[in-house]
């Protein structure tokens, strides 16, 4: 599994948002409008292995690892109900069973409804990210983030994309870190080669407020990544590589006994991936992932560093 649920909610959301940009202007878009409606299917079935088995959010954090078989299914529909109006929706199932430590197994559901509308190189829109994680099959913690946001062409090249949102986490068992929070990113897209290759750097601001104060926290992150697609022998390539940084600066604790001062909490995480996806077929891709993350925190029970490799065959519909 992730060493973080919640962070995979956050790439989910912002791989969701990047997926509804129309990046570079091309003669298609330019064509007399006619209202579409688009429905597409994925499967995915693979193997994966997992350096330090982990859920963060309880403070479980193994020094064992594990291998075992990954699943994931998801279905997109857009709708482009007129020439500046666009609505779309997704749901994803992705499933991890481990080999051996079964009480790390993860179920996750990601749901996601976007509306838009864009004029003269201008967009704004609105968007509700849900999910449900269930761990060893029980369900563990249920995720509602509802942004608004704000795009922009700067060039035929450049998009840049601001937001806002108000998030809730709901935990099943941990009701103390059951928590609301704010926060908002600005993230800039860069495009060359024709739209082949991709850059994007993007700054973001959080704030959480926990049932148990001793889990309240306001932090910030920085993230990059650069993809590109190309063709080689025929089939089509896409390769890409990232950085991700967090820092978390929690509320300072302290006990009733002379207002002794209880560990800090806080932390920051450094996680690096990287992936290369080969179409060996029209509807049929290879997929290979790489993820490292250095995980610091002032707590030595949450300092870990985590390794996670997989590989699978996607096919899409």
């Amino acid at each position: 599994m992730k060493a973080v649920i919640t962070a995979t909610l956050c790439v989910f959301s912002a791989q969701a948002l990047l997926a509804q940009t129309n990046h570079v202007k091309t003669a298609e878009q330019t064509k007399p409008f006619k209202s579409s409606f688009e429905l597409n299917a994925d499967a995915e079935v693979g193997v994966l292995s997992n350096s330090a088995l982990s859920v963060q959010e309880l403070d479980d954090i193994s020094s064992q690892s594990d291998s075992g078989i990954k699943t994931a299914a998801d279905v997109n529909a857009k709708w482009q109900l007129t020439k500046g109006a666009k609505l779309t929706s997704s749901y994803k199932f992705e499933q991890q069973d481990y080999d051996e430590f079964d009480q790390y197994d993860l179920g996750l559901h990601q749901y996601g409804l976007d509306g838009s509308y864009s004029f003269n190189n201008h967009e704004v829109g609105g968007r509700y990210d849900g999910a449900k994680a269930n761990v060893d099959g029980e369900p563990f913690l249920h995720f509602n983030q509802a942004s608004v946001y704000y795009g922009h062409f700067l060039n035929p090249y450049t998009y840049l994309r601001m937001s806002i949102k108000t998030k809730a986490k709901r935990f099943t068992t941990a009701k103390a870190r059951n928590a609301d929070g704010v926060g908002g990113d600005v993230a800039l897209y860069h495009f060359i080669n024709n739209g082949q290759t991709m850059l994007m750097a993007a700054l973001s601001a959080d704030k959480e407020n926990a049932d148990d104060n001793q889990y309240d926290f306001n932090g910030y992150g920085f993230t990059t990544k650069v993809t590109h697609k190309f063709t080689a022998f025929n089939m089509a390539n896409k390769v890409g590589a990232g950085w991700r940084y967090q820092n978390k600066d929690y509320d300072e604790q302290t006990t009733d006994d002379f207002f002794e001062q209880i560990p800090s909490r806080d932390e920051h995480r450094n996680v690096v991936n990287a992936f290369y996806n080969l179409a060996v077929f029209e509807h049929v891709t290879l997929i290979a992932e790489a993820e490292y993350g250095d995980y610091q925190s002032k707590l030595s029970s949450n300092t870990y560093t985590q390794s996670v490799l997989s590989a699978s065959v996607k096919v899409h519909f």
